[in-house]
């Protein structure tokens, strides 16, 4: 069932269609009294710029209200859809297809950024199809599967005991619709989502290397030389820092849970991570060399 992107509540419909589907009105929270989903009449890049600013609309809207039937109206007679609306089972199965639909160009995203950043200086005059190059790119295009698919279990595995610790003392009096429509295939589906930020700038960091910063301060205060922009590791804040708190503000959307529980379980999945490269990074490097700089990114 779909929900109200503002306040959560359990709606019948997210908008009613009469006679054709560009002639639709949008529904009414009956708790809250705004528009139940608004994103309905958007398109796919406001959807895209909405993600990757982490408003949190947006991922309730993909997460529970996509794909979801409309009322329809026909010469004033309304026509219920719920014989052809989609089972549970269904629904599951569509989740898992579009996370592998999603997942996948984004892996490849990321083995471009993982392999620009371990190979800066790449000669020009030099054809990218040699077999050492190709061989490097397959090297780290599995190394980056396995440490997605590390992280995407210990997420999993976590929620799966923090959502049993919470059921078994049972806190909460009464469940909310949000946690009520909760689906594990949920989980992967937000992580992927959450990932668009992170990988947005470090593609803009890849393509367009910052130039160097103004002379630096002549202080011998720690801080100005802690935030010197020549010495910050851009790509490690982005991909770790970054990366982590918009993980874990998907994570607090679809789980509903407090702040440090999302925590918790970012921390579980980064612990996967860290074991999958510790076994991945020498091979997937291609030399002892490059197996260390692959942990060094890798490790949060």
């Amino acid at each position: 069932m779909p929900i109200c992107i503002t306040c959560t509540t359990a709606v019948d419909f997210l908008y009613t269609v009469y006679e054709s589907s560009y002639n639709l009105r949008l529904e009414q929270c009956t708790n809250c009294a705004k528009i139940a989903d608004f994103y309905v009449e958007h398109d796919a890049l406001t959807l895209l710029i909405d993600l990757i600013l982490l408003k949190r609309g947006v991922y309730r809207h993909l997460l529970y209200n996509r794909g979801a039937e409309p009322r329809r109206s026909v010469s004033g007679a309304t026509v219920d859809p719920a014989a052809v609306r989609r089972t549970a089972t269904e629904k599951e199965q569509m989740r898992w297809l579009t996370v592998l639909r999603f997942g996948g160009p984004l892996i490849f995203l990321d083995v471009f950024i993982r392999w620009s950043h371990l190979n800066p200086n790449q000669p020009s005059n030099v054809s990218p199809w040699t077999r050492e190059t190709l061989n490097a790119i397959f090297r780290t295009f599995v190394g980056v599967t396995v440490e997605t698919i590390a992280f995407h279990v210990g997420v999993l595995f976590a929620c799966y005991l923090v959502l049993e610790i919470a059921d078994r003392i049972g806190s909460r009096p009464t469940m909310s619709d949000i946690r009520r429509e909760f689906r594990f295939s949920l989980i992967p589906l937000t992580l992927l989502y959450s990932s668009l930020t992170k990988l947005f700038l470090l593609f803009l960091l890849t393509i367009w290397q910052p130039s160097p910063g103004s002379p630096p301060l002549r202080s011998n205060l720690y801080v100005f030389q802690l935030f010197d922009a020549d010495e910050i590791d851009r790509e490690w804040v982005v991909r770790n820092v970054l990366g982590g708190m918009s993980a874990g503000f998907g994570l607090r959307v679809v789980l509903d849970f407090h702040p440090l529980f999302t925590t918790v379980i970012i921390i579980a999945g980064w612990v996967a991570k860290t074991a999958m490269s510790q076994l991945v990074s020498h091979w997937a490097g291609g030399d002892e060399q490059m197996g260390e700089a692959w942990l060094a990114y890798s490790i949060p």
